[in-house]
């Protein structure tokens, strides 16, 4: 996935704040990037970024575990 401005963010959010909701991750997108996430096919394309992120920065999380 490319890293663009807003994959960063989300990985950020991920990173930082524990317990963050894919909902609660959206409402920060639509209020800091003016995304239009009441449309459906933003509203999914978005769902789906941000569960690949969090695999990403989990998988992170166990590579640095494990050394």
């Amino acid at each position: 996935m490319k890293e663009t401005r807003i994959v960063k963010y989300i990985k950020g959010i991920i990173r930082n704040h524990k317990y963050t909701t894919t909902e609660d991750i959206l409402l920060m997108l639509e209020r800091y990037y003016k995304l239009p996430i009441k449309v459906p096919s933003v509203y999914y394309k978005y769902r789906a970024i941000i569960r690949q992120c969090r695999q990403e920065v989990y998988k992170e999380r166990r590579r640095r575990k494990d050394v």
